[in-house]
């Protein structure tokens, strides 16, 4: 399990450096022969649980809610609470009454009417013990009622649909929430996040709920699909064992989660091309253009340029590492896909839009050694994620 402070802003700790929960293929970018070992391990972890066709914690699908919500009884007086990830602020913000959101969230009417709902609704169906994270899905005045009969939401990018008495729940609804994480400690600074759910939520009509909780048991995990991703897992594995003496040091000064390598994968993304060493200097020059173009004086221009001619030429002298470690990057990408594709044969009870298209889910959650890594189709999700502009604020 992982430190509550860290895992409620989507973030885990490594090496003692806070970044957001990562994609399987952005571990070895980001740490190195490390991150490396990690994906890999998630990864077939994942693989082994569609094989089996599980239903459990260790792979969830992920939703696109907002706001995340902190919520349950405190654990030192037992008294009902909701808040968002600022519950775990230097000053904290945890909303026992409606006085307690106008004071810590009256800048923002929408996000404190939200959670006036929540405060209100929620303790219908929390357990009297425990003290649990969601993804508020709707509130009152968000779902749309359908010619068809059903029922839509779209808390974020994706529009989720509810179908046939799934639908009519929802309509009825005054909140709707997916669960999970539950926390267990003494008190909540000191609480460890556990994606195993242990109490169950009670049933009333004023709360929509579910867990995220993905089954596999019907999911067709072909010989054919499984043979690709042994392949390009063993295929990322020969990258890693012949290079890493070299490869993972050669890159070291371009690793980490707010590196140039993460900055630029997330940009091949944003702009549907495939990553190269050579777009990953003209990425670099464009930031430094950037910063450039804001400095005031000739010799800050001189340096900045100094300091990237460095970082060309460092890239260019180990260009082979570069190149291996996206290779490797792709490889890892082309085998969490083909898991990916596999779950989306069974989304859940909900149908996915992104501006009236049809979709898949967001993506799953595969908690391997008590860290989450997200499993997303960039291709699909992730660009239309980065490309749309997220509500601002929603969790402040």
């Amino acid at each position: 399990m992982i430190n509550f402070k860290e895992f409620i802003t989507e973030a885990i700790s490594t090496e003692g450096k806070v970044s957001h929960i990562s994609h399987p293929e952005d571990r070895p970018i980001i740490n190195g022969a490390k991150g490396f070992e990690h994906a890999k391990g998630a990864l077939n972890q994942a693989s082994e649980h569609i094989k089996t066709g599980k239903k459990d914690s260790g792979l969830t699908m992920k939703y696109d809610g907002s706001p995340a919500l902190v919520f349950g009884h405190h654990p030192k007086t037992g008294k009902f609470f909701v808040a968002t990830k600022s519950a775990f602020n230097k000053n904290p913000k945890i909303n026992h009454d409606e006085k307690d959101i106008d004071l810590h969230h009256g800048d923002k009417p929408e996000l404190a009417s939200k959670l006036k709902l929540a405060l209100h609704h929620l303790p219908k169906v929390t357990p009297k013990k425990g003290v649990y994270q969601g993804d508020l899905m709707f509130s009152h005045g968000d779902v749309q009622h359908n010619t068809n009969g059903s029922a839509s939401f779209t808390p974020n990018t994706i529009t989720y649909s509810a179908h046939g008495q799934e639908a009519n729940k929802v309509k009825n609804a005054k909140v709707g929430v997916v669960v999970h994480q539950q926390y267990h400690g003494k008190d909540i600074a000191d609480m460890k996040a556990s994606p195993e759910i242990e109490h169950k939520f009670r049933q009333h009509p004023d709360v929509w709920h579910k867990t995220a909780e993905h089954d596999t048991s019907t999911t067709n995990y072909s010989p054919a699909d499984q043979l690709q991703f042994k392949k390009h897992m063993e295929a990322a594995q020969k990258v890693h064992d012949e290079h890493k003496k070299t490869m993972y040091k050669a890159t070291e000064p371009h690793q980490g989660a707010g590196g140039h390598l993460a900055t630029y994968i997330n940009q091949t993304v944003r702009n549907n091309v495939k990553p190269s060493t050579r777009g990953l200097q003209q990425h670099i020059l464009d930031k430094a253009q950037v910063v450039q173009s804001k400095l005031k004086t000739q010799k800050g221009v001189e340096k900045k340029q100094a300091e990237v001619h460095s970082e060309l030429q460092h890239i260019q002298k180990h260009k082979e590492a570069y190149d291996n470690l996206l290779k490797m990057h792709q490889h890892i990408a082309k085998a969490k896909n083909v898991l990916v594709n596999t779950l989306n044969q069974h989304p859940g009870t909900l149908s996915h839009h992104i501006e009236g298209k049809e979709t898949h889910p967001e993506g799953f959650v595969v908690n391997h050694k008590g860290e989450p890594t997200k499993l997303v189709n960039r291709a699909e999700f992730s660009r239309a994620n980065l490309m749309k502009v997220r509500k601002p604020n929603a969790n402040a």
